[in-house]
């Protein structure tokens, strides 16, 4: 037999004293990463409207579909 044996148990607890470890983690952070990533989204959908206006006029200038 196996001295050392792994059971469901064992990984269950580590997967829950790995999640406690991490959101004691974020509770530091604050709202840093939310203003960080609403910040990102923000920017995304402001480049790609821009990018849109592009392809419109280009679409228009050669008489291609929109």
């Amino acid at each position: 037999m196996n001295a050392f044996m792994v059971t469901w148990t064992d990984i269950f607890n580590a997967i829950g004293d790995f999640s406690l470890w991490t959101f004691k983690g974020m509770r530091s952070l604050g709202f840093g990463p939310d203003i960080v990533f609403s910040a990102l989204v923000i920017f995304a959908i402001g480049f790609w409207t821009y990018r849109l206006m592009v392809y419109k006029k280009e679409a228009q200038r050669n008489g291609t579909l929109e």
